[in-house]
């Protein structure tokens, strides 16, 4: 019996489609001069100031200089989509979300979105299941609603679809990865990525009544924030404490645009910014307080810590559960200090070093707020050694000085794609010994370093590094992190946080509010 391929009747909300975005993309290409202006910028960014190439160079099998060499010499035939896929994929090969290339405008500000969400949890046996967990009103027809559980992708099974995905993604371990694919099957951030191929996905599911059908779903393109009618990155380009994956802090507020209630992203407007909910649970007959941080993306870290030390405040006294899957990061200095109001006992922070090259030299010397990591890398000319000694950016007694401190047991919930300043957070977690580490991967996303952007990076050295051209950017992990305590010196970047407990999603969790992973948890307290 032949299948009948059904389409949305209406469009998604504020958004355009991918073949109207990309034809004014195509109107006006970035000229070769351009092009050879971004390579020269990347080859003196990688290795100059990158602080992972010697790590990424021994676990990765890459040399991104050689590429970047190599594609100086290439230029001049690639197409424009060609050339930002190029140079995309210098970087992606590093597997460092820190360490990307931004593409210009119009990309910049802008993520192509199918409209839904798709979440996978397995059978207690193994078997795999792609479930839509959250769709925007305008696509629901035939069957297609939240809860239809899809099978193939543009006729290629669904599992190996994600697998061919997330080969694609820089997650730094296979858990990351295909947490990346997973996610970027129907949301794709066009700042730190090319578009789609396709304009539209064909999708074979099951509907909640077990029904096989298909659908076709066009690519939409929607700004992530707005400004005086042009469209901004999420997050600051000056900002000199920042551990996050832009990428994703770009898809994290697109999907709380499409999928919050009205109320809350009219809450989040007046606030700027969302990144913090908490409620009280009951599992087994007891409360719990139930802490989810979506972001360290805030403008400071002591009105966040003061935040979260209110709330920790309501905690009832069978505990707390601290949930960080999918975040981000942000201000490194925030997830340090939320951190220390969560812990009865002074926390001893992650600490950063620098690269020992001449440039960093440079910054460190032009840079007042660097002057502790100089002496080292002036050492290192005798020395040989690799990195500067390490120094903590951040003193969470100080920030936090007169906050209440929550004294009741914790517990943390992390997956892949806690990341960056969330990596430093769940470390902190587990070397302070706040309680355990609840993962739903067996390790965090593995983002361990400070991350500047080439802009911030020129008022420093002006000399040199030159400016972009159409708005487009580089971020480059300047200072990489490592543990404390029991782990000192270990590194954050690809090794991330080991959790003490694992907790595959099930069924309960995806289709029912997390039931299953809540009573792991709720047994890790008791």
């Amino acid at each position: 019996m032949r299948r009948t391929i059904a389409e949305p009747d209406r469009t998604l909300p504020d958004s355009v489609g991918l073949e109207e975005f990309m034809r004014q993309v195509e109107a006006d290409p970035l000229p070769l001069a351009d092009r050879y202006r971004l390579v020269a910028a990347a080859r003196v960014l990688l290795e100059e100031l990158y602080v992972h190439l010697p790590l990424k160079r021994a676990m990765h099998a890459t040399d991104p200089v050689q590429r970047l060499r190599l594609l100086e010499r290439r230029l001049a035939p690639l197409s424009e989509l060609q050339f930002h896929a190029e140079l995309t994929d210098v970087f992606r090969g590093l597997r460092d979300l820190h360490t990307v290339y931004q593409l210009p405008a119009p990309y910049r500000g802008h993520v192509a979105t199918l409209g839904f969400l798709v979440e996978r949890y397995a059978d207690p046996d193994g078997t795999p299941h792609h479930i839509v967990s959250k769709t925007d009103p305008s696509l629901v027809h035939a069957g297609f609603d939240v809860g239809a559980e899809l099978e193939a992708w543009n006729g290629v099974p669904i599992e190996r679809a994600i697998e061919r995905n997330a080969a694609a993604q820089a997650g730094s371990n296979l858990d990351a990865r295909l947490a990346r694919g997973l996610e970027s099957l129907t949301l794709r951030p066009l700042r730190t990525g090319p578009p789609p191929d396709e304009h539209r996905v064909l999708l074979a599911y099951r509907t909640a009544g077990g029904r096989r059908r298909e659908t076709r779903v066009p690519w939409r393109v929607r700004a992530v924030e707005q400004h005086a009618g042009h469209a901004q990155d999420p997050v600051p380009t000056l900002a000199t404490s920042l551990g996050i994956d832009v990428g994703s802090e770009a898809a994290r507020q697109v999907k709380r645009a499409l999928f919050a209630p009205p109320q809350a992203r009219r809450s989040a407007a007046r606030a700027l910014r969302s990144v913090l909910n908490y409620r009280t649970v009951r599992v087994r007959g007891r409360s719990y307080g139930y802490l989810r941080i979506y972001s360290f993306n805030v403008s400071g870290a002591r009105p966040f810590a003061e935040q979260v030390a209110r709330i920790a405040a309501r905690a009832p006294a069978g505990g707390l559960i601290v949930d960080i899957r999918g975040n981000p990061g942000g201000h490194v200095p925030a997830a340090e200090s939320a951190l220390q109001v969560l812990s009865p006992h002074p926390v001893t922070p992650v600490s950063f070093s620098l690269s020992t090259t001449r440039a960093a030299l440079a910054l460190a010397r032009a840079n007042p707020g660097f002057r502790v990591w100089t002496h080292s890398i002036r050492a290192a000319v005798e020395t040989g050694e690799v990195y500067s000694q390490a120094f903590p950016l951040t003193d969470p007694e100080a920030v936090t000085a007169g906050l209440a401190r929550h004294t009741g047991p914790k517990v943390l919930v992390t997956d892949a794609l806690s990341y960056s300043a969330a990596d430093v957070f769940a470390a902190g977690f587990q070397d302070n010994g706040l309680g355990p580490v609840l993962g739903t991967a067996r390790r965090t996303g593995a983002g361990g370093a400070n991350v500047w952007t080439h802009e911030l990076l020129r008022v420093w050295l002006p000399e040199i590094l030159g400016e972009l051209p159409r708005g487009a950017g580089f971020r480059v992990a300047l200072r990489r992190a490592t543990r404390a305590r029991g782990n000192v010196d270990v590194p954050l970047e690809d090794l991330g946080v080991e959790a003490d407990e694992l907790h595959r999603l099930t069924e309960r969790d995806v289709t029912g509010h997390n039931q299953d992973l809540l009573a792991a948890a709720a047994a890790l307290l008791a």
